[in-house]
């Protein structure tokens, strides 16, 4: 009886875990539905999966701005996505990316269109990924064209920080 309870929990776990690898789709990082969107076809399902774009206003010019969001896939469970931020003029304003692996998330974005703002929470990498680390929140906004922290405040040790948003 111990044998079989002992493979349930087994297979609980590793069901928990496959069910986690490939979540940043469930994660709404507060942008709206993309104006363009490319899907391109890997076959050997590593490079960039996805890209979104948004036409958006960001710094109050009364010009779209351009956010690019792409999903590099890696055929692991350390995908990532990325955030490169445009202004009208074409200059690239700022490159993010995620941090993700099976069981946790360390580093996320969550965007606020109007004003805009950008809410970033991350931690390091502790022994693994699974080992809850102190964590970061900041915030940033743009001022005179360039992004600026204006916020950041740290929280206990948490493994996934996209609970944090």
């Amino acid at each position: 009886m111990q044998k079989v309870l002992i493979k349930f929990f087994i297979l609980l776990l590793c069901m928990a875990c496959s069910s986690r690898v490939e979540y940043t789709e469930d994660f709404f990082d507060g942008l709206p539905q993309p104006d363009k969107t490319e899907i391109f076809d890997l076959p050997d399902d590593y490079g960039i999966k996805k890209i979104d774009t948004f036409f958006i206003d960001i710094n109050n010019n009364g010009k779209n701005d351009t956010i690019k969001r792409g999903r590099f896939v890696t055929g692991t469970a350390h995908s990532y996505t990325f955030y490169d931020i445009y202004l009208d003029n074409g200059e690239l304003l700022t490159h993010l990316t995620t941090h993700e692996g099976a069981d946790c998330v360390l580093r996320t974005y969550k965007f606020q269109i109007q004003p805009f703002v950008i809410t970033s929470a991350s931690r390091p990498i502790g022994k693994d990924y699974m080992e809850p680390t102190k964590a970061k929140i900041e915030t940033f906004e743009i001022k005179n064209n360039k992004i600026e922290s204006v916020f950041s405040e740290e929280y206990n040790p948490i493994c996934d920080v996209r609970y944090l948003l």
